[in-house]
């Protein structure tokens, strides 16, 4: 998908994007670990502002928040009224630190971690628009994450990963005018560049937000079991 992201340092992409970011709006970044749906996730957008926006794409003449899509897919995002637009005119690279995906049986869903290996941060594209937000009373920057096939790494717990852009590739991505040229950006990112493990089930409570959501499940069953032995010592 992914549905579930985590952003808590954006100091290297910040250093890495640094000639097409024209206004940091964000300055320090809040960490978050466990980031759902509709909370505001930074973003550059293809106009140099670097900025919150929020998780969840709405176009600027949708009638309500029903219509909200948090992914677009690369297939289709040309062909497709609701992204069509914004793929050409909207782009936006998204920078997290990672995101989870769930491998699912009968009885249980267990949570992984998926991070790039080398870099601190993965840099996604995206699309944005302005929605009127009748509640706010003012517009809001809307984001979709853009998807593809997953790799033969993660495809063994979900079909579909984010595209994922080179550093290289940052102001091609926000400054071309080729659909070609954009649409040979939404490739699948490599099995040797990824890392996955898995975590605290405490992250499928989407309201749990603390770095333990990003510690692997092993070491955090070693804390707890350190924490037990030393208050029986006690």
């Amino acid at each position: 998908m992914p549905g579930r992201l985590s952003i808590y340092d954006d100091k290297v992409f910040k250093e890495d994007a640094l000639s097409l970011i024209k206004n940091d709006m964000i300055g320090k970044l809040n960490p978050r670990y466990n980031i759902p749906p509709t909370t505001p996730i930074p973003a550059l957008l293809n106009n140099g502002n670097y900025l919150y926006t929020h998780f969840g794409y709405l176009p600027s003449w949708a009638s309500s928040k029903a219509s909200m899509n948090i992914n677009a897919r690369s297939e289709s995002i040309y062909e497709k009224k609701t992204f069509r637009e914004s793929f050409k005119q909207r782009r936006c690279i998204i920078p997290i630190n990672g995101f989870y995906e769930w491998q699912k049986d009968e009885k249980d869903k267990t949570p992984f971690f998926v991070s790039d290996i080398k870099n601190d941060y993965f840099a996604l594209a995206g699309i944005w628009d302005e929605y009127f937000d009748i509640q706010l009373n003012m517009k809001i920057v809307t984001i979709a994450l853009i998807t593809c096939d997953a790799n033969e790494k993660l495809s063994k717990i979900h079909h579909r990963m984010p595209v994922v852009l080179e550093k290289k590739d940052f102001s091609k991505w926000l400054i071309s005018e080729d659909i070609k040229e954009l649409n040979s950006l939404l490739k699948i990112y490599p099995n040797e560049k990824i890392d996955i493990y898995e975590v605290s089930k405490e992250v499928n409570k989407v309201l749990f937000d603390d770095i333990i959501c990003i510690e692997k499940s092993i070491d955090n069953k070693k804390k707890k079991d350190e924490e037990v032995g030393q208050l029986l010592f006690f």
